[in-house]
C-alpha cells in the first residue's frame, strides 16, 4: 500500500476514536417543559373556578356559597403561585438543561442521573435490562479496542505492495463500523424515564464517526486486490447467515416450550420437541393430509405454469404475427393487477362452474401466469437463437417436438428458477384454499397451521413453529433438488464463445 494511502488510513481511524470521546448524545432535562405543562393546568383550573363564581354570583347564589367558592379559589390560587415560584428560582438558577454523554471513556451515567423506563422495558419485552447495558458498553470499548488493532496492522504492514496485515486491518474496519452502528442505534433506543428525555443524538459527530472507518475500508479495498477478495467473502458470508438465521430460528423454536418462546430469543435447540409434536397431534393436525393436498395442487401447478408459461413464451419469441407486441404488452398489463382484486370474481366463477371444494381451481389457472411468462420470454431472448430452430425445420422436425427436444433443455435453468417461485407461491397460498375448499380432508397444511392459533386459551407457540418447521421442509427439499440447475445455468451463460 502506498504511504499516502496508509496515512489516510491511519488518519481517519484516529478521527474515528477522537469521535468516540466527542458529546455523542444528550440527555435533555425536560423539568421545565413538566412545570410549564403543570402550569398551564392551573391557570386553567382558577379560571375555570374564576368562571364558576361569576355564574354563581350572577344567578343569585347564597353569600355561603359565595364564600366557599371563592376559598376554592384562593388554594388553586396559592398552588398557581408556587408553581410560578419554583419557576422562577429555575429561571434563576439557569445553566446548561440535560446530561452530554461521550461513548468513551465514562459508561452511560444510569444509576446516579439517569434510569431506564422499567414500564417500557417490561411493556416491550426488553430482556435483560441490565445485561444489555452490559452487552452496549462491551460493545463500545471492543469498538475502540478494533481502531487501535487496525492502526497497529496498518503500521505494521509498511510500505509493502501485498501484506496480510492490510487485510487484516480491512476485516476491522469493518467490524468497526459494525459495532459502532450496533452502539448508535442501542444508544438511541434505551428507555429514559423522567425528567431526562431520551438520548438525542448529535448527528454530526454520529456520521462523521461511521464513515470515517467505512472510507478506510474502502481505501484498503481499492488499493489491495487480496482484500478486495475477502471483504467479497465476508459479505458473502454474512448474507448467507442473515438468510439462513430466520430458518434456524423457527427450527429451534419447533423445540421450545411456549415460555421460552416469549422470554426472548434463542439460537440453542431446547428439549420439548416431543411434546410439541404430542400438542400437534392433538389438535387434529395431520401432516400427512396436508402434504398430500398441498402437494397435489402445488406440484401440479407448477408443472402447468412451467410448461405453458415456456411454450407461450416459445411462441412469443419465434412466431412474428401481427398484433404479437399488443398481446405481450397486454400479459405485461396482467402482472400489475392484485389477485386480491379478482378473487370475489374468481370465487364467484367457480361457485357457478361448481368448482367449490375442488383443486381444479387451484391448478388449472396456473397455466395463465403472467410473470412466468414474462420471465421465460427475457430469457429466451438472451439465450436462444432462431438458427436452431430453423435447422430442426429444414431437418424435418415438428413444431412441439422441436419445443420439446431443443427449446426446454435450452430452458432448463430458467424452469427450475421459475418452478421453485411457483412452488413456494401456490404452497404457502393460504387465501384462495381458504375460498374455495371447506372439506376438512381437502385442506393444505397453510390452513392447518392457521388454524393451530384456534384455542381461545392458550396458544402453544412450540407447536406452532414445528407446523411451520413441517410446512418449510419440502420447499427446502425442492431448492435443493432444483439449485444445481440454476447454478448450471449460470455457468453456461458465463462462457462466451
Amino acid at each position: 500500500m502506498k504511504n499516502s494511502r496508509r496515512i489516510a488510513v491511519i488518519v481517519l481511524l484516529l478521527i474515528t476514536l477522537v469521535c468516540m470521546f466527542l458529546p455523542i448524545a444528550h440527555f435533555r432535562d425536560q423539568s421545565a417543559d413538566a412545570l410549564a405543562a403543570d402550569i398551564t393546568k392551573q391557570e386553567e383550573r382558577v379560571a375555570s373556578a374564576q368562571a364558576k363564581l361569576d355564574r354563581d354570583t350572577k344567578s343569585g347564589k347564597d353569600e355561603a356559597t359565595l364564600n366557599k367558592q371563592k376559598d376554592k379559589i384562593a388554594k388553586e390560587q396559592a398552588k398557581l403561585d408556587e408553581l410560578l415560584a419554583k419557576q422562577a428560582e429555575a429561571a434563576n438558577n439557569s445553566q446548561e438543561s440535560g446530561l452530554k454523554y461521550s461513548l468513551l471513556p465514562g459508561r452511560l451515567p444510569i444509576g446516579a442521573e439517569l434510569s431506564l423506563d422499567k414500564e417500557v422495558i417490561n411493556a416491550y419485552k426488553i430482556y435483560p435490562a441490565d445485561g444489555m447495558l452490559d452487552l452496549y458498553h462491551g460493545a463500545i470499548y471492543l469498538a475502540a479496542a478494533l481502531i487501535i488493532v487496525s492502526i497497529v496492522l496498518v503500521v505494521l504492514g509498511g510500505n509493502k505492495i501485498v501484506s496480510k496485515f492490510f487485510t487484516f486491518a480491512g476485516i476491522a474496519n469493518l467490524f468497526t463500523f459494525l459495532v459502532l452502528a450496533y452502539a448508535v442505534l442501542r444508544l438511541n433506543a434505551f428507555p429514559i424515564k423522567l425528567p431526562y428525555s431520551n438520548a438525542i443524538l448529535h448527528w454530526p459527530v454520529v456520521v462523521m464517526m461511521l464513515a470515517c472507518p467505512v472510507i478506510a475500508l474502502f481505501i484498503n479495498i481499492g488499493a489491495m486486490e487480496n482484500t478486495k477478495r475477502t471483504m467479497i467473502y465476508i459479505l458473502c458470508v454474512l448474507l448467507s447467515i442473515l438468510s439462513i438465521l430466520p430458518f434456524w430460528i423457527m427450527i429451534v423454536n419447533a423445540t421450545r416450550s411456549t415460555v421460552e418462546i416469549q422470554s426472548g430469543v434463542s439460537l440453542i435447540p431446547s428439549s420439548y420437541l416431543v411434546n410439541n409434536w404430542s400438542i400437534l397431534t392433538k389438535k387434529n393436525f395431520n401432516i400427512l393430509v396436508g402434504f398430500k393436498n398441498s402437494a397435489i395442487i402445488s406440484f401440479s401447478a407448477t408443472l402447468l405454469s412451467v410448461y405453458f408459461s415456456a411454450l407461450t413464451a416459445y411462441g412469443l419469441t419465434v412466431y412474428k404475427f401481427k398484433g404479437a407486441k399488443q398481446l405481450y404488452a397486454v400479459i405485461l398489463a396482467i402482472i400489475m393487477i392484485p389477485t386480491q382484486v379478482t378473487a370475489t370474481g374468481f370465487y364467484m366463477f367457480m361457485y357457478r362452474i361448481n368448482w367449490i371444494n375442488s383443486y381444479l381451481p387451484l391448478i388449472i389457472p396456473a397455466i395463465a401466469s403472467a410473470s412466468t411468462v414474462f420471465f421465460f420470454k427475457q430469457y429466451l431472448e438472451a439465450n436462444f437463437q432462431i438458427s436452431l430452430v430453423e435447422a430442426a425445420r429444414i431437418d424435418g422436425a415438428g413444431e412441439f417436438r422441436i419445443y420439446n427436444t431443443i427449446i426446454m433443455p435450452i430452458m432448463v435453468p430458467a424452469m427450475a428458477t421459475m418452478g421453485i417461485m411457483a412452488v413456494i407461491a401456490s404452497w404457502n397460498n393460504y387465501l384462495t384454499p381458504l375460498m374455495l375448499l371447506s372439506n376438512p380432508e381437502m385442506k393444505t397444511l397453510p390452513m392447518m397451521v392457521k388454524e393451530l392459533r384456534g384455542d381461545i386459551y392458550r396458544t402453544e407457540f412450540g407447536s406452532i413453529y414445528l407446523g411451520l418447521s413441517l410446512t418449510a421442509l419440502p420447499l427446502l427439499v425442492v431448492y435443493f433438488a432444483l439449485s444445481k440447475y440454476i447454478i448450471a445455468g449460470v455457468a453456461v451463460g458465463g462462457v462466451k464463445e
